[in-house]
């Protein structure tokens, strides 16, 4: 004490090396926290990009951006707004529970504010000081804002919006901040682009379904004929992808209608069949292949040039083999229709039925048996090939009988677990109710299949045309 203390080369040579020492750990841990902070933000901007993949709704992905984006930037609230225009609306807020909220806050670009002037930078801004800025504007929402951080929102070149970050605090925000915001804001913008991209399509694809259920809807018959000795009903439960279901009935042979001679146009196939005297009763159900306004476009081509050629020709065969030539000829390569076509003789009571890839139509026996009427000969699709020799099976109904056409709608109708409805709930429901009027058989039918679906979606169109012939003691009623 009190004299002077110096130190050798030895000691001066011992402090220099525990200040290397101190030194290099303090840079170790300053870039092991930094590290560390590296990697929370990878994690994030990884969490971010899982969460935002996963979301096509605008306000969702608009909300995970800023809830995440406070767990790598600390900020006391946040927005964000997107360009309309030549203004800026506030689309997103957090933060602002306990403060005047911007909510309907917008902003003119030709006015003053950062993030206008981040809109025409089309890159980041940082106010360190809001009360020394001549880019900042208060607003009466923003009067808690001391710094503050904004990045454009830029997707395919065209700016989307503005990432505003806030603090209390002067000087808050760093250079690796608006890095960090800048990471953000590339994902948001991505996933904001995505998202409208989406809303369009879901927009587009609204749009071609309700044409599709309206050229569908004009396709059904607005009133069935009515046929001395038969009961007919059918109805056309639309799903919502519209399926391509179709059907018709009209009399054919009435006093407008010119009927070709089928024995001399077809005699091998017209012989011993149906003739064109008097009125026969003519009933078609198909199904086209496609979705949407495609699938209702080919639906409307086979149902127009069906019915034409019914005009034209008397039995059933030769409606569906020169049906089955316009079709191959004129529908695009690997579509399709299915369609089941028969006439009745409401006097005779003669039926004739042929088939073209569609599901043979179920006969219901007054004395409730049951039997599928399945031509023989091939039963292509339409449209496949042009030439197929179709076939018709011809049998005599009697009174009592009920005739069900029907698609693969009903029976594929499938409930929570993938089990379908089937041809046996069918089968079974025909043959306990069978002997009910047709509407209420329809009804019956769609209410049980609706029971085993419950909320399972229907994906294809259910279509049921039932005949049924009166009985002896309602003949003339």
């Amino acid at each position: 004490i009190g004299h002077t203390r110096s130190f050798g080369p030895e000691e001066q040579e011992l402090f220099m090396t525990v200040a290397a020492s101190v030194a290099a750990a303090f840079e170790n841990a300053r870039l092991f926290a930094a590290e560390q902070e590296a990697r929370r933000t990878a994690d994030t901007l990884r969490e971010v990009a899982r969460a935002l993949s996963a979301s096509f709704d605008p306000r969702e992905v608009l909300q995970t951006i800023l809830r995440e984006l406070q767990h790598v930037i600390e900020y006391d609230t946040a927005s964000i707004m997107l360009l309309e225009g030549q203004r800026l609306r506030t689309a997103a807020l957090r933060g602002f529970e306990d403060l005047a909220s911007p909510a309907n806050l917008v902003f003119q670009m030709n006015e003053r504010s950062g993030a206008g002037l981040a809109v025409h930078r089309r890159s980041p801004v940082l106010i360190p000081d809001t009360d020394e800025s001549p880019f900042w504007a208060r607003t009466g929402s923003d009067n808690h804002v001391r710094s503050w951080l904004g990045v454009p929102l830029i997707a395919k070149g065209q700016v989307l919006g503005v990432l505003n970050i806030d603090s209390r605090r002067p000087n808050r925000f760093t250079t690796r901040d608006m890095d960090v915001a800048e990471a953000f804001a590339s994902q948001a913008a991505v996933a904001l682009e995505n998202a409208r991209l989406y809303a369009e399509s879901v927009a587009r694809v609204e749009q071609e379904l309700e044409i599709a259920h309206r050229i569908q809807s004009n396709l059904f018959p607005r009133s069935l004929p009515d046929v001395p000795g038969l009961q007919l009903a059918a109805q056309c439960l639309p799903a919502r992808e519209t399926g391509g279901d179709f059907y018709d009935c009209f009399v054919l042979g009435d006093p407008e209608d010119t009927l070709p001679d089928a024995y001399v146009e077809a005699p091998d196939i017209a012989r011993g069949r149906v003739t064109p005297e008097g009125p026969l009763l003519a009933v078609m159900v198909g199904d086209a292949s496609g979705k949407s306004i495609p699938g209702a476009m080919l639906m409307a081509v086979a149902r127009s040039v069906a019915r034409s050629e019914a005009r034209d020709h008397v039995a059933p065969p030769a409606v569906m083999r020169e049906t089955n030539r316009w079709v191959a000829h004129d529908v695009p390569h690997g579509t399709f229709v299915a369609l089941s076509y028969a006439t009745l003789d409401p006097r005779t009571r003669r039926l004739a039925v042929s088939g073209a890839g569609q599901l043979a139509p179920l006969l219901r026996r007054a004395d409730g048996s049951l039997e599928y009427l399945q031509p023989e000969g091939p039963t292509l699709p339409l449209g496949i090939i042009p030439d197929v020799p179709y076939r018709a099976l011809e049998l005599t109904l009697a009174p009592g009988d009920t005739l069900v056409f029907y698609t693969d709608g009903v029976v594929e109708a499938h409930d929570a677990t993938g089990q379908l409805f089937g041809f046996e709930r069918l089968e079974a429901l025909l043959a306990e109710y069978g002997d009910e009027p047709p509407a209420a058989l329809i009804d019956r039918v769609l209410l049980e299949v609706g029971r085993f679906s419950g909320n399972a979606p229907h994906h294809d169109d259910m279509t049921l045309v039932v005949i049924r012939v009166d009985s002896e003691g309602t003949q003339g009623a």
